[in-house]
């Protein structure tokens, strides 16, 4: 009996670690897929509205933003292989899982960037939950983790 619940274990965090990898190309697809619509519906300058940084022309915008995703990804990457090695393969998956996380979070970044430089034909207004979209998976990741940290085995 206690080989059956190993195997189906097993097969479970095997089933966890596959469905986070197509989570994650699914991530990037969505970031690049909001990032190419942002791209084409743009004034010629984007307004970040961050205090001290002037319009940028969208094509800059445009490389800086898939230049920050690129290195966030390869740096995010890195780290969770480097430091899930040893982990437990629960964990290890929850571990892999910041990854989609981090891709949603900046993809809603850049759909609120350009919710707010398209106020012509979208209310800004309504689209704020962009913002607080990436926080809360955030903070449901942390608690999914603290979880596994704290777990009796």
């Amino acid at each position: 009996m206690i080989e059956r619940h190993y195997v189906l274990l097993v097969i479970t965090f095997a089933a966890m670690i596959k469905a986070i990898k197509v989570f994650n190309s699914i991530s990037v697809l969505l970031f690049s897929v909001i990032l190419l619509l942002v791209y084409a519906y743009l004034p010629i300058m984007v307004d970040l509205n961050v205090e001290g940084v002037k319009d940028l022309h969208k094509q800059t915008f445009f490389y800086y933003a898939f230049g920050s995703f690129v290195i966030v990804n390869l740096i995010v990457r890195i780290g969770v292989t480097l430091g899930s090695r040893k982990l437990p393969e629960n964990l290890a998956a929850w571990i892999r899982a910041i990854l989609f996380i981090i891709n949603f979070y900046l993809a809603s970044m850049i759909g609120f960037i350009g919710v707010i430089n398209n106020t012509g034909h979208i209310n800004p207004s309504s689209f704020g939950y962009l913002n607080f979209i990436g926080p809360i998976f955030l903070l449901v990741w942390g608690v999914g983790l603290i979880f596994f940290l704290f777990k009796k085995k």
